[in-house]
């Protein structure tokens, strides 16, 4: 991986690199966050619509001698974002995990429970705001988004599709 990637990748266990994988001519063939898990164990993600293109070239130049396991999880896992200036606000109250800026550094991510769900929080945001990324198994999910939504109800939550990313994006 950290010879696939354009961005140094071999960082401590729960960093989070944002990082390219690119052609023989230096264009941009892939670009995802890369999650340290453990020593020899990292998750990828990537765009919504580029998982089957990213998860073909990674295995086309993955060594063939059988080192390296690729495997694709995205059905084992729900994802939801929380984004936003109150995202502490809301997240805090449902876990015994310190959120704090000192405790919880941007782009590193942390094995954490939310209420009675299990989640890697990923301190990771595209829209220039305070949030984290939620991954927990995928028979979670709904617990996990009505957790949320209670909880965020008070704050003026707002539920956005995926493609608000955008429009975030530009507004901030």
């Amino acid at each position: 991986l950290q010879r696939m990637c354009g961005n140094d990748v071999d960082r401590a266990v729960g960093s989070i690199t944002y990082t390219q994988m690119l052609n023989s001519r230096g264009g941009i063939e892939c670009d995802f966050t890369v999650t340290r898990l453990a020593a020899d164990r990292f998750r990828i993600v990537t765009g919504t619509a580029f998982g089957n293109h990213d998860l073909g070239w990674i295995r086309k130049h993955a060594p063939a001698d059988g080192s390296v396991q690729v495997a694709d999880v995205t059905s084992a896992w729900a994802c939801l974002g929380l984004w936003g200036p109150r995202a502490r606000d809301i997240l805090q109250p449902l876990t015994k995990s310190d959120l704090s800026n000192e405790a919880f550094r941007y782009m590193t991510a942390r094995d954490i429970s939310i209420g009675n769900v299990p989640c890697l929080a990923a301190r990771v945001t595209y829209v220039g705001e305070l949030g984290w990324e939620l991954y927990c198994p995928a028979e979670y999910g709904s617990g996990l988004w009505d957790l949320l939504w209670n909880a965020g109800a008070e704050h003026g939550m707002l539920a956005c599709g995926y493609r608000a990313i955008d429009a975030l994006r530009v507004e901030k």
